[in-house]
């Protein structure tokens, strides 16, 4: 019975797209209004008009918004001329991050998630410049200077960024199984 009537459905589609179309958009987001040849335009925000056959209209939103970043694990080095240690050290640090975008064209073209490329960016420049030598702040500054400067270009500014965490942490690898110093090894009691 649903093939019957999906003639009727298809026609009706094809007729709609040619029916012109009103978006309202908030003032909390702009569109990007994606036409003919690829040509890409801000509106908004209020009550646009667009041929839904020959444009397509992507809301960005404007306001701040926020991530926090699941917690890292990095590879912390003794200070020199301490001894090594016997465990591998490691430091957890976790972050927060408050962002905005400020040409929502660049961010709607450049990028499908800015949330994911915040978050993804935000990770490498931690791990980048971790450093033992450099106290909390300077490692912030770093951090937070190398997230504005890759970010520009998408169209995003950071409006604040903070570790939320910072801890140190001994690293227990390969739990099941394990090797003396002498080369034997030895396998875990189940």
């Amino acid at each position: 019975m649903t093939g019957a009537f999906e003639w009727l459905n298809q026609m009706m589609t094809w007729l709609g797209r040619w029916v012109p179309r009103l978006m309202l958009i908030q003032p909390t987001h702009r569109g990007v209004k994606f036409g003919p040849r690829g040509h890409a335009s801000q509106v908004g925000p209020g009550l646009i008009m667009f041929w839904p056959m020959t444009h397509v209209i992507v809301e960005i939103p404007i306001t701040t918004q926020s991530i926090q970043l699941c917690s890292q694990i990095l590879p912390a080095e003794p200070a020199i001329g301490q001894p090594d240690w016997l465990l591998p050290r490691v430091v957890i640090c976790g972050a927060a991050i408050q962002f905005r975008v400020f040409d929502a064209v660049r961010a709607a073209t450049a990028t499908l998630s800015l949330h994911a490329l915040v978050d993804n960016r935000a990770s490498a420049a931690i791990t980048r410049h971790h450093a033992c030598d450099r106290d909390r702040a300077q490692w912030q500054s770093a951090v937070c200077a190398d997230l504005e400067t890759e970010l520009q270009s998408y169209g995003v500014e950071i409006e604040r960024f903070d570790f939320t965490q910072i801890g140190a942490g001994v690293a227990l690898k390969n739990v099941g199984d394990w090797s003396y110093a002498d080369g034997e090894t030895g396998k875990r009691a189940s």
